[in-house]
């Protein structure tokens, strides 16, 4: 990220991930599976150690642990709606996006009928498929999929006039791609969908790392995110339009908490977590310029695409040189996270995987990455899936150098 800009440097920036400090096998690792999680950044840790040592507590209490937490957890609402300019009143946190999927899933689903239709695609992860499609089988709905295009790697537009319609009861999206890293212009389904009254639920987890989410540009009733795909912890985060709680009534023990956001939270969260989650908007924000905060998370996230795509570029250009790789990235003029997936004729994804780790302490990881419509599609898993390299702002040019030299070693030495 050299000369953006004079107070943000790979040097700062890599500071603040202590996990970059770690060797492997005498060599300094290169982490390159941020699609699968990222390292966490300092300020997450800190806020995470701050609250640990300053005393847990639960909710509701009378004194000031439980004070503290619930102030913590206003806190974290406010912060993660900055991120993604999404709704303070509107954040909710689980486990993990999955849990909050198959959570939201069961209360959305309570008024489904017999012969309505909900909409998924071809191309998303398991987490925004499997827990729509399962409770809509169940309730005797039709399942429709958005195919992908093979040779663009994008959703097909041409199908949202047919595919969405006054039986459509919800339409569910990836912002991007966590297999081909294709960014999907999801805002023509989402215009189809108010049309209709469908419920539009964007999974935002492979986005948000990458670029400025906008949820209220979007106009989508729900986005879903991850903590440890953006310099966080294990914890899945949700914005829903407030509005929208009312229509809903979700699944919960009788004494927990009736008033939205909270209602959505199945028992007693993991409060450190979620106080990392300040931590990692505070370090998003410390790196951007701007009158607002939301100017300042905007134009952070400018850098941080400048400094990626220079990195994947150079990625994309020399893997297309070698002979015998088969490239399954979007084209230069089709927006997309520096996620870059490929396959090597006559060599198993799970053999350069293990090799680059074991030989180079270079993690990067193989498989359907649970996007597996899309593996199978694209006949992807005779190679074990794809060698997925995804790269995050603290990675470095020189970093991408010393994967293509192991690379080619491991392509000579013919695994």
């Amino acid at each position: 990220m050299q000369n953006l800009k004079n107070k943000v440097t790979m040097t700062n920036i890599r500071d603040q991930f202590p996990a970059l400090n770690r060797t492997y096998r005498g060599k300094q690792v290169v982490y390159f599976d941020g699609p699968g999680g990222t390292q966490m950044c300092q300020p997450a840790i800190q806020r995470m150690m701050d609250y640990i040592e300053n005393g847990m507590a639960n909710r509701d209490g009378l004194f000031a642990t439980s004070e503290e937490t619930e102030a913590i957890l206003a806190l974290a609402r406010a912060e993660v709606a900055a991120l993604i300019n999404g709704y303070d009143d509107g954040v909710f946190f689980g486990a993990n996006m999955t849990s909050l999927a198959y959570a939201i899933s069961r209360m959305i689903a309570r008024d489904w009928k017999a012969g309505e239709e909900i909409l998924v695609t071809e191309m998303d992860h398991s987490a925004n498929v499997d827990p729509w499609v399962q409770i809509a089988k169940e309730k005797g709905m039709t399942v429709q999929r958005i195919p992908v295009d093979v040779n663009s790697l994008k959703l097909d537009e041409a199908f949202i006039e047919t595919m969405i319609h006054p039986k459509t009861r919800a339409v569910f999206l990836g912002l991007a791609s966590n297999g081909v890293g294709t960014i999907n212009n999801v805002k023509p389904y989402i215009e189809a969908a108010k049309t209709v009254g469908a419920l539009t639920v964007i999974d935002a987890v492979q986005a948000v790392p990458h670029i400025a989410v906008d949820q209220k540009k979007l106009a989508a009733d729900l986005v879903l995110g991850s903590g440890y795909k953006v310099f966080g912890p294990h914890i899945g985060f949700a914005s829903m339009d407030p509005e929208l709680f009312s229509n809903y009534k979700p699944y919960k023990l009788i004494p927990a908490h009736d008033e939205a956001p909270s209602s959505m939270e199945t028992g007693t969260q993991n409060h450190e977590g979620i106080a990392a989650m300040i931590g990692v908007v505070e370090f998003i924000e410390s790196l951007g310029e701007g009158e607002s905060k939301r100017q300042r998370i905007v134009n952070a996230y400018e850098l941080f695409e400048q400094h990626e795509q220079k990195m994947a570029s150079f990625l994309k250009e020399e893997l297309s040189k070698i002979e015998d790789i088969e490239l399954f990235t979007p084209a230069s003029h089709i927006l997309s996270t520096p996620t870059i997936s490929f396959v090597i004729d006559g060599i198993l994804s799970s053999k350069i995987s293990k090799y680059l780790a074991d030989e180079h302490s270079i993690l990067a990881a193989n498989g359907n990455f649970y996007a597996y419509q899309l593996a199978n599609k694209l006949d992807v898993m005779k190679y074990d899936g794809w060698l997925r390299v995804g790269l995050s702002p603290y990675n470095t040019l020189e970093e991408c150098e010393r994967f293509i030299d192991a690379l080619k070693k491991c392509i000579k030495i013919n695994l």
